[in-house]
Order: structure tokens, then sequence, then C-alpha cells
């Protein structure tokens, strides 16, 4: 069965469509006053008594422990996932109730289990897969392209990223200021652009003089052909990181891959420490872009095939898929 805080999205006409029963339910209690908070908690448990699950498996990211108490007073075990590096400040008690409470964590980067895990015998690292089905190497769509305005002699650099401040594109746009602008390169911004963070962006290209060459696309839903049109993809997170997806998704779509040595992009490359760069450094993106966008064809697919094993290796979604169900068994069993 799916819970769901609501029914928006288009996310959610999956989940309908998927055939699993679906309820629509405020499973998270207001954790103070405290003196309601059990009211609510009650509240909560008694729908998942109705509901009768073994195991309650919470992908709500944040350190709200309502849900882990409703679901062990219902009877039922519970896990989380733990999809951010958020730990410290005022959610850190937080943490550690819904940690103590949980009978398993997964988490989704080796940084996380070292940081926040170091002592317990709960978490599983169960890094997040990719639909390969989905992202492989393909032919360019040459419409596309032109639709963007790229022709068929320039070179793509992609960024598909949220436009928030840890994603690092302002350090992206000052890194790509500083190539020749002889080169024929594009840079395509794939993510919504039009948040006041977006639309800062969008003024510090035209303050560089680079706006001709940066495409900010705005939301896009034919990602998957997006990435197949690019020869480069940057992800410059300054700040730690889950497991950014993007990365993994131009991976398995054959595009050589440069991200910043942070927790959670490291991870996805540390067989490919040559393509982790120094976070917060318009420089270092700019020596990388001149590095891996001219590479020969030689060096290009040796990095495009490495790029690829690690996806099958680690990264695909059947993996996640079968690593959860094992965990769910496991929990059963117990």
């Amino acid at each position: 069965m799916i819970v769901c805080l609501h029914d928006k999205g288009r996310l959610f006409d999956e989940v309908k469509a998927s055939g699993i029963p679906v309820y629509i339910y405020n499973y998270l209690a207001p954790l103070k006053p405290r003196t309601t908070l059990f009211i609510h908690i009650f509240r909560i448990a008694r729908f998942f008594r109705k509901l009768n699950p073994d195991i309650v498996f919470s992908y709500h990211y944040s350190s709200d422990f309502s849900e882990a108490l409703a679901a062990k007073l219902a009877g039922a075990k519970f896990l989380y996932v733990k999809k951010n590096m958020g730990w410290k400040g005022a959610s850190y008690n937080q943490w550690r109730i819904k940690t103590w409470l949980a009978n398993a964590i997964t988490v989704q980067n080796t940084d996380m289990i070292n940081l926040f895990f170091p002592n317990t015998k709960k978490a599983y690292l169960i890094s997040i897969g990719v639909d390969t089905t989905m992202y492989y190497p393909k032919n360019p769509n040459k419409e596309l392209r032109y639709s963007l305005g790229i022709r068929d002699s320039y070179k793509v650099i992609l960024c598909v990223a949220n436009i928030i401040p840890k994603k690092g594109i302002d350090f992206l746009l000052y890194g790509f200021a500083k190539i020749k602008k002889g080169d024929n390169v594009k840079l395509l911004i794939v993510g919504d652009n039009t948040s006041p963070l977006g639309k800062k962006m969008v003024l510090l290209a035209e303050a560089l003089q680079i706006s001709k060459d940066v495409i900010f696309t705005g939301k896009r839903f034919d990602v998957p052909e997006i990435y197949n049109i690019a020869d480069l993809f940057i992800l410059p997170s300054t700040g730690d990181e889950g497991a950014p997806i993007a990365i993994q998704e131009a991976m398995a779509s054959g595009i050589v891959v440069i991200t910043t040595d942070t927790p959670g992009n490291r991870d996805q490359l540390n067989e490919l420490p040559e393509q982790l760069i120094k976070p917060s450094d318009p420089g270092a993106i700019a020596s990388a872009i001149a590095k891996f966008l001219h590479l020969s064809s030689e060096d290009r697919n040796h990095i495009v095939s490495k790029q690829l094993e690690i996806i099958n290796k680690r990264y695909s979604l059947t993996q996640e898929v079968n690593a959860h169900e094992e965990l769910y068994n496991r929990l059963i069993r117990t």
C-alpha cells in the first residue's frame, strides 16, 4: 500500500496507474506543543492499524519522528530512508529519536554511514538507482538541438539541477565565462529559472556577457533526450548531497560526467577521481571543461565505458529494488 500526503503532481498519476492501493492521509503530527502530540500520534496509529502493515517504510526526508511513533504503536516495523546530509542543529535530537525508533535505516552514500551511523547495525547502504531502460546511450535528437538553437558544430555542456544555492550554478557560470569563446560551446541549464535564484542566475549570465551561449531551458519533461545531445555533464554542487540522481542519469546516458568532490557526489565517481573537482571553484570548473570537453574518441569511450560499468555494478534501478526487497524480508523474519 502507498500512503501520500496529497494527490498533486505528475508522479501521482504513475502511483495511481501502478494498481497498488493508494490512500491520501496526513501521517505526520506537529511535534509541538508536546501536550497534543500523542493525541495526533494515536490518531495516526489507528489509521495504520486499519491498514495492518508489517512494515512502514518512510520516504519522508525530514527528522519528524511522529510517523515512526505511530507505526510502532500500530505494531509495525519501521524503516526510513536517509536522503540528505542534514543532521546537526535543532533537528539533531529528532534524528536520534527517529533512529532509535527505527528497525532499519537505508542510506544513500557512504559519508552518511561514517558520519551519522558509525556504531549501529541498523543502517544499510542502498544507493538510489537509475532506470536504464529510460537512460541509456542513444543517437542525439537533431530536432531537439535545433529547437534549442544549437548548431551541429557546437559542443554542449549540460547541467540538470534544481536551481538552489547548494547546486553551485553561479560557480558554473563564472567557470564557463573563463573558457575561450571561440570554442563553439553552449551551456545548457535544465531547471526552474523562474524562482528568485533562477532569475538571479539569468541576470548573472548577462552580467558576465555569456548569455548568448547559456541556454536556460526551465523545467523539462524530455530530460532523457536532453542528456543525449550533451557532450559533457557538470553538477557543481557546493554542499553535501544525498545521492543526486542526475549524475547517474548522465552516466547511464553515455556522457562524460564532472562533479564536485562532496558527500553524495564522490561515491558515484570514486573509481574515476580525476572527474571530481574542488567545490566552489570557477577555475577548477574551467580547467575541467578544457580537459574533458575535447577528449579523443578513444579517451571518451574509455571513460563512458567505465561509467556504464559503475552504473550496472552499483546503481541500476533493479539493484535498488532487489536490495530493498531483501531488507523487507529480513525485517519480517526478525
